[in-house]
């Protein structure tokens, strides 16, 4: 709890009221809250009207005082007004903010903290849960943030939220809670999203990792290089820190470029590639079904690693993990041995097997780039055809779905075009806008590709379908737990409904569809 006039001051805030912008009483109000939804305010907490995707907040705020809200933070008069007797303060961005107030109201958790974010396009999951792992090995109390789980110390909470970075006021939370129950290290997965909308700008991030960057959420970013735009932010969150870091993809030639004009203390870049100069980099990669065993060279040291998990691109991650690890006070033994501990990361490169005479793999594979990775390397391992079963989100990036149609038509023998998350929008509008994309590039209806809307129907079509030798991708849910539709989320575990297909398949004869 705070009172109004410090907890203003304590977020920056005050030179938007003004040294006579709050009467002495109002200065002394007592704030136990910060929310940016009516609904959850209360006796003792300050609204910040944020201009939401759906919603305005502006126009909740009466209902927020009517419910408690002692104060309003606003970018205009809202409508309808709030009670003049209400103290109501304008800023040029609430979700700035928004952010500020968070993490004051708080005592700035991330201070006690050394904190890495992690952004790119694919592997941000996999590479923070790596990272923690690492720091746990090393003996550091851990924790991370992700879009499959919460992790302190050795516990492990889903995320069932559908965020990949939590809005600012829940993630000043977590951290804090991260601090209070004894953690030193936090890896957070920080979406384009949040950077863009300013939720981690209280963030006092140490450490800036960086996957591999393509293109995603168009939708939201409107081109390429504002998407790139809001990715770099991490990195100028860091660069004002005298120890800030910079780990960086070096074979990334979107990103890295950029990047490395950034000032900052420490950069340090990375690379699976051998040809590919780097700071640390692997040598002598082999990939197989139990796992990738590579040799890595970096300024700690050289060592052999044996990462549990599947696919070389995973090598990526691995390295990226070492590399942000050792650079914040862990020995390159106990980096490699933790990424070694990982054995698995839910849904992704996540092998079903129940004995059946083929193979088949979940993976929250959902953009074309990260389709085409996981493809190739299915085939490579793959004897006989190799299918697919994905779909794309309604009402987001419309202009990936006919790209991921086409990678499909070009890397894979079978397609199977289902839903994902039709959201509001016709779910044949979206397999055909994906199936445009596929005939484009080859692929016949009723040879080679199908159309089941019902995401369940589609798996039970490829496993039954399947023969032996095949290898079959179900991509785009991974370890998410609903299918959001017109009306509501339906309950869904893609894992379990392979085995349920895989099951029926192995008592039954297949079903034309």
């Amino acid at each position: 709890m705070l009172p109004l006039g410090k907890l203003l001051t304590r977020a920056g805030l005050l030179e938007y009221v003004g040294a006579e912008g709050l009467a002495p009483g109002e200065a002394r109000i007592p704030v136990e809250s910060v929310v940016y939804d009516s609904r959850q305010a209360g006796p003792g907490a300050i609204f910040v009207a944020v201009d939401g995707f759906h919603v305005d907040g502006h126009d909740f705020a009466h209902d927020a005082v009517a419910r408690g809200a002692v104060a309003v933070i606003a970018e205009h008069p809202p409508h309808p007004p709030v009670p003049v007797a209400t103290p109501l303060f304008f800023v040029d961005d609430p979700r700035v903010a928004l952010s500020a107030l968070a993490a004051a109201l708080l005592d700035d958790p991330s201070r006690d903290l050394v904190v890495a974010g992690i952004t790119g396009t694919d592997g941000k999951t996999t590479t923070a849960t790596l990272l923690w792992a690492a720091w746990r090995a090393a003996g550091f109390p851990a924790a991370s943030l992700t879009t499959v789980d919460w992790r302190c110390g050795g516990d492990i909470t889903p995320n069932t939220t559908r965020q990949t970075t939590l809005e600012a006021v829940e993630l000043q939370e977590m951290l804090a809670t991260f601090r209070q129950r004894g953690c030193t290290h936090a890896a957070v997965e920080t979406s384009s999203h949040a950077l863009a909308l300013h939720r981690v700008d209280h963030v006092r991030y140490r450490c800036a990792v960086y996957t591999r960057v393509t293109s995603e959420h168009l939708d939201i970013h409107g081109d390429r290089d504002a998407y790139l735009a809001a990715k770099v932010r991490l990195a100028r969150l860091v660069s004002p820190r005298d120890d800030g870091i910079v780990v960086l993809d070096a074979t990334d030639d979107f990103a890295a470029p950029v990047l490395l004009r950034i000032p900052v203390a420490t950069r340090l870049t990375y690379s699976a590639d051998p040809g590919v100069a780097a700071d640390v980099y692997a040598v002598r990669l082999h990939a197989g079904e139990s796992g990738v065993q590579f040799d890595l060279r970096s300024p700690w040291g050289e060592a052999a690693a044996w990462l549990r998990l599947g696919g070389r691109f995973n090598v990526a991650n691995a390295l990226a993990a070492i590399t942000a690890a050792c650079a914040t006070g862990v020995s390159l033994g106990a980096a490699v041995a933790g990424v070694e501990s990982v054995e698995r990361v839910a849904g992704r490169m996540e092998r079903v097997d129940l004995g059946q005479p083929f193979d088949v793999v979940v993976d929250y594979a959902h953009t074309a780039e990260s389709l085409a990775t996981v493809l190739r390397e299915l085939r490579e391992t793959t004897s006989g055809r190799l299918w697919t079963v994905f779909g794309s989100a309604g009402e987001r990036d419309v202009e990936k779905r006919a790209e991921m149609g086409a990678v499909a038509a070009q890397l894979a023998d079978r397609i199977v075009i289902t839903d994902e998350d039709p959201r509001d929008e016709d779910r044949m509008r979206i397999l055909d806008g994906i199936a445009a994309g596929a005939r484009s590039h080859g692929a016949t209806d009723g040879e080679n590709l199908w159309l089941v809307p019902d995401r369940s129907d589609a798996i039970s079509y490829a496993m039954e379908h399947a023969e032996p030798g095949d290898a079959v991708l179900l991509a785009g849910k991974g370890h998410e737990g609903s299918i959001i539709t017109a009306s509501g989320a339906i309950p869904w575990d893609e894992r379990r409904e392979a085995e349920r297909a895989i099951a029926a398949r192995m008592g039954a004869a297949p079903a034309e569809l």
